[in-house]
């Protein structure tokens, strides 16, 4: 297959993605917003060194999040103001994953759609952040 044909099928493949809703099985699907607190964290360097550390101990993430979906937006609970766009969402296996990208930033979550747990991870060129907790709905 040629370049010009490849790139012509990922843009259907694309466009057949974004027209079709992601559907998870379970309570955390993303129909409705969903408020998750993070309840364990690592800090990991380049140099492949991780240390584990409280949310909000010496980091500018929040401890909690809010997650809407269908507004395509995660918000900050802390009334600072701080948001991201939700860029893919995808569903494999019972598991709503998120992704966006801010400020030279990527992030992922994977939430389970029966039990609302999650893990996320925020990377950037010299490090990253594992996180991990729930999510409910408020």
């Amino acid at each position: 297959m040629n370049r010009l044909q490849m790139a012509g099928l990922s843009a259907v493949v694309a466009c057949i993605a974004l027209a079709s809703p992601a559907v998870a099985a379970g309570k955390y699907d993303g129909s409705k917003p969903m408020l998750c607190a993070i309840s364990a964290m690592s800090e990991c360097t380049a140099d492949g060194k991780c240390e584990r550390s409280a949310p909000q101990a010496g980091n500018n993430l929040p401890t909690f999040v809010r997650v809407d979906v269908k507004g395509k937006l995660l918000t900050d609970n802390d009334q600072s103001g701080r948001k991201s766009e939700i860029k893919a969402v995808t569903v494999v296996d019972g598991q709503l994953m998120l992704q966006g990208v801010e400020t030279g930033k990527a992030w992922s979550i994977v939430i389970a759609s029966e039990s609302g747990t999650f893990g996320a991870s925020v990377v950037e060129d010299d490090g990253l952040f594992a996180l991990f907790g729930n999510c409910t709905l408020p």
